[in-house]
């Protein structure tokens, strides 16, 4: 195995980690409810604070490997996560909580950006796409997995704090396996990079177009995709009078099936339609699956669910490595930044477009939301030909 590979395989054992410490206070919910009594409107802002932490940091992220190299940003944040892991485990007040969950989020968005960054590194010049599908397609959809159930099953057997303190236990052994068994990067991945820095890195990052018409493109399917996960177990069990464990599988079936996209998408940009094409299927086939979903029936509501999230996580390894395909434009130091500029503007539609949903349930119903959903994700989808003259590297 080449240096590339192995340094590809660190870095996915490490998303592991990322992921895990996001997704394992959901099962905790039911003892932050008991022994901290939480009310569900408190338990909500407990899972809102590490999506706020995370919306934020991403550009101060990007900019920490700028100028300190993604190495450092990397491991940087493997420590601001552990430290917010370590700090919920802790936390007898729902304050402490909010701020422990809130440094876990800055922690993952130091982190994201600078994983992006190395694999671009290592991979920017042939088949990038398939590495950003293991890493955020396979790792993130895995580690996620890990965090909601195994996590859970660890939390009845441990008690709900230890479950905690052992996700901050695994950010530790990504931390010493980055630090010394990680090989040297390629030229511009081992440290900070000489082609520039501060503002002038920013100012390739912030005036450059291709960057702000693709974050445009994936308002409505990244938003979209985080709607759905939050919002189709409660459609399911409300509206279709499913059974709650039917409800918890639609969530379960929509993050698995995103490592289907990852390799379907890695597959799709490296190999056969480029990355522009692979994206603007992507958001075509989630867009359908949207409006088809209050028609399916209880049967086939499973097959949308998986389409949703197979689709997303297609769209977002292929356009995730925008960035990195941009040679002629951006030093592998930018990457990070530019990654972080994308998650930024995406991010927004994660927030806005579940009260969207919301509004649009109330007062027409929930075909009429679904749509919806689906109508601004095809719309956003397809800003992405205003971007004419990109042409994957």
């Amino acid at each position: 195995m080449n240096n590339r590979w192995i340094a590809l395989t660190i870095i996915f054992l490490s998303f592991l980690q990322f992921t895990l410490n996001w997704f394992a206070i959901v099962p905790m919910f039911p003892n932050l409810a008991g022994e901290l009594g939480l009310t569900p409107i408190q338990i909500g802002g407990v899972a809102g604070a590490f999506v706020a932490g995370y919306g934020i940091a991403h550009i101060p992220g990007g900019m920490l490997a700028e100028r300190m190299g993604m190495r450092f940003a990397l491991l940087t944040g493997i420590t601001v996560e552990a430290l917010g892991a370590l700090l919920s485990a802790a936390a007898h007040q729902y304050e402490v909580l909010l701020c422990a969950r809130f440094l876990c989020g800055v922690g993952g968005s130091i982190y994201i950006g600078s994983a992006v960054g190395l694999t671009a590194a290592w991979f920017r010049t042939r088949e990038l796409a398939t590495a950003n599908g293991l890493i955020t397609g396979v790792a993130f959809s895995s580690g996620a997995a890990i965090g909601l159930f195994g996590w859970g099953l660890l939390s009845d057997a441990i008690g709900w704090r230890p479950a905690l303190t052992a996700g901050a236990v695994v950010s530790l052994l990504s931390f010493l396996l980055l630090l010394l068994a990680y090989p040297r990067p390629p030229a511009g991945g081992t440290g900070p990079d000489t082609e520039g820095h501060g503002l002038d890195s920013l100012r390739r990052v912030f005036s450059n177009p291709r960057l702000w018409v693709m974050s445009i493109a994936f308002f409505g399917g990244y938003g979209a995709y985080f709607t759905a996960a939050a919002m189709l177990p409660g459609y399911a069990i409300d509206t279709l009078h499913l059974p709650p464990a039917k409800g918890h599988e639609l969530g379960a079936i929509l993050l698995l099936s995103g490592i289907i996209g990852s390799f379907v998408g890695g597959w799709l940009a490296d190999r056969a339609l480029g990355l522009m094409k692979t994206f603007l299927l992507a958001c075509l086939i989630e867009a359908i699956a949207l409006f088809s979903l209050p028609h399916a029936g209880p049967a086939g509501i499973e097959i949308m669910a998986g389409l949703i999230g197979a689709a997303t996580i297609l769209a977002f390894v292929s356009w995730i490595g925008l960035p990195g395909l941009m040679r002629d434009t951006f030093p592998t130091s930018d990457v990070p930044t530019a990654a972080g500029l994308m998650l930024t503007v995406v991010a927004v539609g994660g927030v806005v477009l579940p009260p969207v949903y919301v509004a649009l349930m109330s007062a027409f119903g929930p075909a009429a939301a679904w749509a919806g959903l689906a109508a601004i994700t095809l719309a956003s989808g397809l800003v992405a030909l205003l971007d004419t003259r990109f042409r994957p590297a």
